[in-house]
């Protein structure tokens, strides 16, 4: 059996090189003691307040966690959708969960914008929460793959706004990292993986979305300049 300190020093290992990814983006939402993170501020809250009070009211989290029985056979079909805001790892892993949530969604909110961040969070989870309704999952809770996923798709940001060399080794090491997680029993390398593919697609169609918006930007200054 792997210990556990090996898993969480590969997780620790995912989240440097998503940093390091996202240092040299450009910032689409700044982030100051002025201006704080309203998203980041809220999905953290989300999180945070079931998550906690789960321990005073162990209620809260049977009637949010993942059971596969109940949303098979009982109609429960929020289970999937909810299970992220309650924790099943205790007390250190309420506490780790929740960190890497807060250090997350502040960073993506910088680089990725608020609009963007919220809609990345809710259709991540969305997304790879319906496999829940398809194949038997063990019971649980916890943010984990929303969060490692969200803090990934910054690699895959700077693999469509900084492409280059420095952007291909970091995605390529968060890459291996989580085929490790995965080779050695850990559910976790999935959500490495595929966060930097979401952020790849969503860079991709935010930039064709903006494509039109430049040259028409740029055909009016052109057109201003001649007359």
């Amino acid at each position: 059996m792997v210990p556990q300190f090996v898993f969480s020093s590969l997780f620790v290992v995912m989240l440097v090189l998503s940093f390091q990814a996202a240092e040299k983006l450009p910032e689409r939402r700044e982030v100051s003691v002025r201006r704080l993170p309203r998203v980041a501020i809220g999905l953290f809250t989300l999180v945070a307040v079931p998550s906690l009070l789960q321990f005073a009211y162990p209620g809260i989290y049977r009637a949010l966690n993942r059971n596969w029985d109940l949303i098979q056979h009982h109609g429960q079909w929020w289970r999937p959708f909810t299970s992220f805001m309650v924790q099943d790892g205790g007390v250190p892993g309420t506490a780790f969960n929740l960190f890497v949530l807060a250090i997350v969604a502040v960073a993506a909110e910088r680089v990725w914008g608020s609009a963007t961040t919220l809609a990345l969070f809710f259709g991540i989870l969305a997304v790879f929460s319906i496999d829940t309704f398809l194949i038997a999952q063990p019971d649980g809770g916890g943010n984990s793959g929303v969060t490692f996923r969200l803090a990934t798709t910054m690699a895959g940001l700077a693999l469509v706004t900084l492409p280059g060399r420095r952007s291909v080794l970091l995605a390529l090491g968060i890459a291996a990292d989580g085929v490790v997680c995965l080779a050695l029993g850990n559910a976790h390398g999935e959500p490495m993986i595929t966060g930097i593919v979401v952020g790849v697609l969503v860079a991709l169609v935010q930039r064709r979305r903006r494509a039109p918006q430049e040259r028409c930007s740029t055909e009016g200054v052109s057109s201003a300049g001649v007359r």
